[in-house]
């Protein structure tokens, strides 16, 4: 059968090449002047019964409004009810099919405002009622406050197609029900009847979707089926007008439309082409003689293509349905190459939603899994009525019971103090538009403990534009929090041991940097006791000796001061910092294990300050770190290549940030470290203990900067510290 379709779809003729047949099928044979004077009296003829007929349809779309008026004028009175508005069904059951027998309707029922059926007159009261699959009059009557009517369905009691009017019934200036008739095809018949309408005429009554609901003609046939979607984009230029078509029994028409501007429903009134030309072939019945051939065979040709671009058409509405409804639809071969392409296109369609359907009710169903797993608490707020709808989950969350009126003041009230100022003003940008947030803050529950709360929400503007709703959920983050706190607390104790680590391998330094200013107080002091025994004392002498212990005092002291800073467990506040003079400071500190590695510091220092926001010490730790790394990797080089480069500059064409670089001329990173080596306990040394990178990484983190290693393009590695550039306080 596939390669059946393809083997017609690509012999049949497409419409373009039918239509130019037709069109030249009956324009040739007419000569020009028979053609003006044709069209001279088919103008005036065809203007007037346009305008009759236009008359016509808008009596018939009047009458249908008059229809829906008069159900709802019904439906606004049984609305009163006390029996309805006490919640007494069974009495009102009885009220409301002693009115139904005044009324155009097949039946009444209830619909409370979760679309759930209450009550129907088509069944005897108590017995079980179905449910509704959709309810889009409920949403409208629910959304506007206001009557309306619905497109043609199919009832799901009498299984006919039905459509139906329904009011809003209002309980404390709210919508808590709708009150609604059912009418069938056939009880809006008397519209078209009361038209009295030639019996050639073509008639019918389209819902708002262009669907048909009564029709003049084989009403049992056409009721439900869809006009095509280029005879109602016609009819969507205005609320009145007409066009040329073919009805859907296949007889050309010229169309005459009216919308009611309430309902949205239209009467469409088709006048046969040959009855709109009657009164202009009896005055030129001499002209017809000479052209009656070639208007025939034009006509007959025209009747052919119309016929068959309607049964092209018909054919691929119940496709075009099964689609819909998730089936694979079955596409007969049709006549014409376009409906093919359209029947080829429906099949992928259907393919597609299939595949769509089964991924959107899976995800679905792991949306609802992941929001009961995650105990989410949904809320709603209504910013026009300073409403708020809370779901259960939320309630436990925040500690309020089921039936307790909760107002935004109450859970300000449960909002730590600390935190009540944010999310008030939270809470206010909501009111004035900000689209989404997202917030993090401590309640106090009822029975005093503190929660962590993570709430997210969205803004929803209403007609005007303005914000009217503003939806979201809330989590409770406790668990998070609390272990974000104890893995800060965790950090900080890695960081102390790293920096006790670097403690051994910095004795040398320490014992280095004090021998000098000590021996350098020892000598002092001997000499100014030996010129004490002079006679007289050299006492000029002896001032520049004591000026001289008391610098080398201070020296001693700022070694020791420094040594202490590295390894307080405290920290130091942050401070503008240069780090030109923080890398002189390092390398002075680290000069006699440099000396003793081997190792010469060759540094390129940027001419002008180059300043960052730091804690001093801690990159004075880093920056330690990053030499001795380098001492290591360059263990057993030649004196030539025993070369470190420090580099310090600043960065970016505003200067925004600063860099400074450790360059060695060792055996570089294996490839496979190079990713790792800022893992923490990750370590290629056979003593190291894998912290020190990743606690360099970690401080130049928590200054906001990067840290990252590179294999030379030569020989070697480098590893760069970028930190944001802080302007310096004038001099």
């Amino acid at each position: 059968m596939g390669l059946s379709f393809l083997r017609n779809w690509k012999q049949a003729p497409s419409v373009n090449t039918s239509l130019t047949a037709l069109v030249i099928a009956c324009i040739l044979p007419v000569s020009a002047v028979a053609a003006a004077l044709i069209l001279s009296f088919y103008h005036k003829e065809r203007a007037q019964l346009i305008s009759n007929t236009i008359g016509r349809a808008r009596a018939a779309i009047t009458a249908v409004d008059h229809d829906f008026g008069t159900a709802t004028t019904a439906l606004g009175a049984l609305g009163t009810s006390r029996m309805l508005l006490s919640g007494d069904l069974q009495g009102f059951h009885s009220r409301a099919t002693t009115v139904l027998a005044s009324m155009h309707a097949d039946s009444i029922l209830v619909l409370d405002a979760s679309g759930k059926m209450l009550m129907t007159t088509r069944l005897p009261y108590g017995q079980p009622l179905p449910t509704l699959s959709s309810t889009p009059l409920l949403r409208r009557i629910l959304a506007s406050g206001k009557p309306g009517v619905s497109d043609l369905f199919m009832g799901p009691l009498n299984r006919q197609l039905i459509y139906t009017v329904g009011v809003p019934v209002w309980r404390d200036g709210r919508i808590v029900m709708t009150l609604n008739a059912t009418a069938t095809s056939a009880q809006l018949a008397h519209v078209l009847v009361e038209q009295q309408l030639p019996p050639t005429w073509r008639a019918s009554v389209l819902d708002a979707s262009g669907r048909v609901v009564t029709r003049s003609h084989e009403i049992e046939k056409y009721v439900g089926q869809r006009l095509s979607d280029a005879q109602l984009r016609l009819a969507a230029v205005a609320t009145e007008g007409g066009f040329d078509s073919t009805t859907l029994d296949g007889i050309d028409v010229f169309v005459v439309f009216s919308r009611s501007p309430l309902s949205g429903w239209t009467v469409f009134l088709g006048i046969p082409r040959d009855e709109l030309t009657a009164g202009l072939r009896a005055n030129t019945a001499w002209l017809a003689v000479a052209t009656l051939a070639a208007l025939a065979a034009g006509l007959t040709l025209a009747a052919l293509v119309g016929r068959r671009i309607t049964r092209s058409v018909q054919a691929l509405i119940p496709p075009a349905q099964a689609i819909g409804n998730g089936d694979a639809p079955a596409i007969p071969p049709l006549h014409f190459k376009e409906a093919n392409e359209l029947g080829q296109a429906l099949r992928n369609a259907g393919a597609s939603v299939r595949e769509a359907r089964a991924a959107s009710q899976e995800s679905e169903q792991r949306l609802l899994l992941a929001a009961d797993a995650a105990h989410l608490g949904i809320w709603i707020r209504d910013l026009t009525r300073q409403q708020i709808w809370l779901s259960e989950q939320w309630r436990s969350l925040f500690g309020f019971s089921a039936g307790q009126p909760v107002a935004l003041a109450d859970l300000l009230a449960r909002v730590h103090a600390d935190d009540r100022a944010a999310v008030q003003r939270t809470l206010d940008n909501a009111e004035l538009g900000v689209p989404r947030y997202e917030m993090e803050y401590r309640i106090t529950r009822p029975d005093g403990a503190l929660r962590w709360i993570g709430s997210h929400g969205s803004v929803e503007t209403g007609a005007d534009g303005r914000p009217a709703l503003v939806r979201g959920v809330s989590l409770d983050i406790t668990a998070r929090k609390l272990a974000e706190l104890d893995a800060q607390q965790k950090q900080k104790e890695v960081t102390h041991l790293g920096r006790l680590a670097v403690l051994g391998e910095l004795s040398g330094a320490l014992a280095h940097e004090l021998n000098q200013p000590l021996t350098a107080i020892l000598s002092n002091a001997q000499a100014a006791r030996r010129f004490l025994e002079r006679q007289p004392p050299d006492l000029a002498e002896i001032d520049e000796i004591l000026r001289d212990i008391v610098d080398e005092d201070r020296r001693a002291g700022e070694v020791i001061q420094r040594l202490r800073r590295l390894f307080d467990k405290g920290g130091t506040p942050r401070t503008l910092v240069d780090l030109n003079q923080l890398t002189r400071d390092v390398i002075r500190l680290l000069r006699n294990d440099l000396i003793n590695h081997g190792i010469a510091v060759h540094t390129e220092l940027s001419a002008t300050p180059v300043i960052a926001s730091a804690d001093a010490v801690q990159l004075q730790q880093v920056l330690i770190n990053l030499l001795m790394n380098a001492c290591d990797a360059m263990a057993g080089a030649a004196p030539d290549n025993a070369v470190i480069v420090v580099r310090c500059a600043t960065i970016g064409a505003e200067g925004e940030a600063v860099q400074l670089s450790v360059v060695d001329r060792g055996a570089g990173i294996p490839a496979a470290d190079l990713s790792h080596i800022f893992d923490p306990f990750y370590t290629t040394k056979e003593r190291g203990m894998g912290l020190g990178l990743s606690i360099c990484r970690n401080i130049v983190a928590a200054h906001d900067g990067q840290l990252w290693a590179e294999n030379n393009p030569d020989v070697g590695a480098s590893v760069h510290l970028r930190l944001p550039q802080a302007k310096a306080h004038p001099a």
